[in-house]
């Protein structure tokens, strides 16, 4: 992982995402899961996109691989891989795309994984898709990707089915497999929700070892703002399908200019300050209300109805993601608020 800062802002984006909106036309409405949002990434960076469930995170990662489920369609913006429009690739252009150049770890392993083949089948079949690899080529290379990712006795266990392996194990396997051709983003879709605290950190720390490594570009995807404090380059806080604050790791954590990322912050427990007399009876700060319904657009600012300073101009109009920066700071604090400097 680079060093929070040390991208220089004029290095090409390798990853342009503008203005992308994902629609769901249902029976009971339309769901406008992902409303505009634009953010970029750079060769060996890392964003941490983050928010409640429901934001339109995975939604939106699922965009950049052109996987968005039925009958959920993009219906606006671009996605950028190198220059290269990615709506307009046909199906056999996709198929070039999705794990050579941008690769996804999701979720549940299990999930992930073809429980009737064996894992060294369904890591061999990437490198077979992607690469001029012989079969018994593709098998070594396997074995050499599950010993790198900490599976050990790794020829032996090529052979071996999904449900032989723990949690932890199967999400190192589908690493595994995200990594077999190096891609150039990683996109990491809440990879540590299923495993236990112990497990989650190994799976960080290797990601984070492999990133170093490969030099690829990682979007991770969490509801754990406390996550990504150590881990990325950069983190945009989503809401309601749109990106409401975006920021430099440090600043983020330091300077919130939205009220939905300071509730989110304030939610987190401390843990080298004394308590607060709510912490000490095991309570923690919540945001009040609940998010809205995703079939109704609002006129205003989203996060109105569950914000303690908004205004009449909150409640009449949507406000846009707008430099947040004071004098003196680096140019690259965005908030969607529009009392950012009353905050």
């Amino acid at each position: 992982m680079t060093v929070p800062g040390t991208l220089a802002s004029g290095t090409p984006p390798l990853l342009e995402v503008r203005d992308l909106a994902v629609r769901f036309h249902t029976r009971s409405g339309t769901v406008h899961a992902v409303n505009g949002i634009s953010y970029q990434l750079r060769p060996g960076e890392s964003l941490g996109l983050v928010g409640e469930s429901g934001s339109g995170k995975s939604v939106s990662a699922l965009a950049l691989l052109g996987l968005v489920p039925h009958p959920g369609r993009v219906e606006a913006g671009e996605i950028r891989l190198r220059g290269t429009d990615l709506g307009r690739l046909d199906p056999k252009g996709w198929r070039g795309i999705r794990g050579a150049e941008m690769a996804m770890v999701f979720q549940d392993p299990m999930t992930s994984l073809n429980p009737v083949l064996t894992v060294g089948r369904q890591v061999t079949e990437v490198l077979e898709a992607h690469t001029e690899l012989s079969r018994e080529a593709a098998e070594a290379e396997a074995a050499r990707l599950l010993n790198r990712v900490g599976i050990p006795d790794a020829v032996r266990r090529l052979r071996a089915y999904p449900h032989e392996f723990s949690g932890g194990q199967r999400q190192r396997i589908v690493i595994a497999m995200a990594l077999a051709c190096r891609p150039a983003v990683l996109i990491a879709d809440e990879p540590t929700t299923a495993l236990d605290v112990t497990i989650q950190a190994q799976i960080v720390a290797l990601v984070r070892e492999l990133q170093d490594e490969m030099g690829m570009a990682v979007l991770w995807i969490t509801h754990d703002l406390a996550l990504v404090a150590g881990l990325v380059d950069r983190v945009a806080v989503m809401y309601a399908g749109r990106i409401v604050e975006e920021a430099p790791v440090e600043e983020l954590f330091r300077n919130p200019r939205h009220p939905y990322t300071r509730g989110l912050l304030g939610s987190l427990p401390l843990l080298d300050d004394p308590p607060s007399p709510e912490e000490v009876h095991g309570r923690l700060t919540a945001i009040p209300g609940r998010p809205p319904d995703p079939r109704v657009l609002s006129v205003g600012c989203a996060f109105a109805p569950r914000c303690a300073h908004a205004s009449d101009l909150c409640w009449a109009e949507s406000p846009p993601l707008q430099n947040a920066s004071v004098s003196g700071e680096r140019r690259d604090h965005r908030s969607a608020c529009w009392l950012w400097e009353e905050l």
